[in-house]
């Protein structure tokens, strides 16, 4: 992935951490599964970030 991507995705994290969106959280774990798959190392870390379970 990208470090661009990584650095996009991280910070749309934690914005949707800070104000408790779990819809928010549902769709970027959709798009970065959907364009990077679940075997990503990154994707496995960011997916981790998530403050609440979705």
């Amino acid at each position: 992935m990208p470090s661009s991507d990584y650095n996009r995705y991280l910070a749309a994290i934690k914005v949707a951490n800070d104000s408790g969106n779990k819809d928010a959280l549902r769709k970027i774990r959709d798009a970065l599964l959907a364009e990077y798959g679940p075997l990503d190392d990154d994707v496995e870390y960011l997916l981790r970030q998530f403050r609440y379970y979705v």
